[in-house]
């Protein structure tokens, strides 16, 4: 019976779908340790910084949710503090050898580069932005150190899960992979909501008032000295730009259907997703234009005050649009198969691939056969046994047997010559 079991068992396709290969596991590991580490440096400033600011544990909470609370500038973003649940979480599905969690490395590293890379020059060009960061306080090496490591350690990441990419078919030739049609679906959306993105910074550049120049906007977004609202950890027009660059990126993969996008999809609309919502909540409980802004409160504009002109329609189209469009891309991506682990099956009257000794072609009937062992020494076929020799022919018949010795029998004398007289 194990036999036949052997035969005709079916393997399992979640498991080559969901984890990465045993040769690459190294490198998940240590990617896992560089993210954690990242985001727990991150935390760590963030409970360093408590001790030091007027803000409460209370008001930071409300903040999570509500973008009518105002933090200082130590307590970070909302950006950052959404990539760094990214990071965490990141490290564990990397830590557990899960695909999807590769490509979100690609995508945290990618980003968290970037921002270590433009914090690191905005404190080495600028004196104003460098006072403005380490002023009043005896943080300098820390602060320099801070970004230096998080440089090294995206780097190291990306690196790590680069190498770590195993390329295999997405399919037998002609046929695409089963469920890789959610890639196509992904693609399209991500890149419709890219290109709207990027329509709304061509708009802030080319307004005719309270707008800034495309030079001072590029080089803040590489020299955060030359961004007109600095800000720790990477200004807002820096994030807003990160959103459309990953969805335009991710969006041409998903529409070549490579896997890798499964996790990055997830985490860049992830994050934008709570940023949209964390919006939309600030525009249904403000009470604009009755709340006036206070110390550690700002207004916000409600839902009416977008509703005057035409702009603010499409304002308020690409804020529900996009949020929408951010759960469905997750929905898909977290039900897309993982197309370069395996071969699908093909239609009916299709190419069969060749199929591994002991197992049946898709579709085709299970046989019983017994298994060859498969550490056995291959040996020339046996030659045919020769043919059973023609039957010999009939044997003569036994010779009569000779008289014996004895009385004659029993009868008449022979007939002999008559007696004369």
């Amino acid at each position: 019976m194990a036999v036949l079991d052997q035969g005709t068992k079916q393997p399992s396709a979640a498991a080559p779908d969901r984890y990465g290969p045993p040769r690459h596991l190294g490198a998940y590991l240590a990617a896992a340790v560089l993210l954690t580490a990242l985001g727990r440096m991150v935390v760590g400033w963030l409970a360093y910084d408590f001790d030091h600011v007027s803000t409460g544990v209370d008001d930071f909470l409300k903040a999570l949710y509500d973008p009518r609370i105002l933090l200082e500038p130590e307590l970070f973003s909302p950006y950052v503090w959404a990539f760094t649940v990214a990071l965490l979480v990141t490290g564990v599905l990397v830590a557990l050898n899960r695909r999807a969690g590769r490509g979100a490395a690609l995508l945290c590293g990618f980003v968290m580069f970037a921002t270590a890379a433009r914090e690191l020059v905005g404190l080495a060009s600028s004196d104003q932005f460098r006072h403005w960061y380490v002023g009043g306080n005896d943080l300098e090496v820390a602060i320099f150190g801070s970004w230096g490591v998080a440089l090294l350690f995206s780097a190291t990441v990306v690196v790590l899960m680069l190498r770590a990419g195993d390329r295999p078919g997405g399919g037998a030739a002609g046929a695409p992979a089963r469920g890789s049609q959610s890639y196509l679906v992904s693609g399209g959306l991500m890149l419709v909501l890219g290109l709207a993105l990027v329509g709304w910074i061509v708009r802030m550049l080319t307004r005719d008032e309270g707008g800034i120049s495309a030079g001072q906007y590029f080089k803040g977004l590489a020299d955060p000295g030359e961004s007109f609202a600095p800000a720790l950890a990477g200004s807002t027009e820096f994030w807003e730009a990160v959103f459309p660059a990953a969805l335009l990126l991710v969006g041409v993969l998903a529409l070549m259907r490579r896997p890798v996008v499964r996790g990055a999809a997830i985490v860049v609309l992830g994050v934008y997703l709570y940023i949209n919502v964390r919006r939309m909540i600030g525009m249904t409980i403000t009470d604009y234009p009755n709340d006036v802004p206070t110390d550690g409160r700002i207004p916000v504009l409600g839902w009416d005050g977008y509703t005057e002109d035409t702009e603010g329609w499409l304002v308020l189209a690409t804020y529900v649009g996009g949020s929408l469009i951010a759960v469905a891309v997750i929905a898909l991506m977290l039900r897309a198969p993982e197309t370069a682990a395996g071969v699908s099956a093909p239609a009916a009257g299709g190419y069969v691939p060749p199929q591994p000794a002991g197992r049946p072609a898709p579709g085709a009937q299970p046989r019983f056969q017994p298994q060859a062992r498969q550490d056995a020494t291959p040996r020339a076929p046996a030659p045919a046994a020769p043919p059973p020799p023609a039957a010999p022919p009939p044997a003569a018949p036994p010779p009569a047997a000779p008289p014996s010795a004895g009385p004659p029998p029993a009868g008449p004398p022979p007939a002999g010559p008559p007696r004369v007289g």
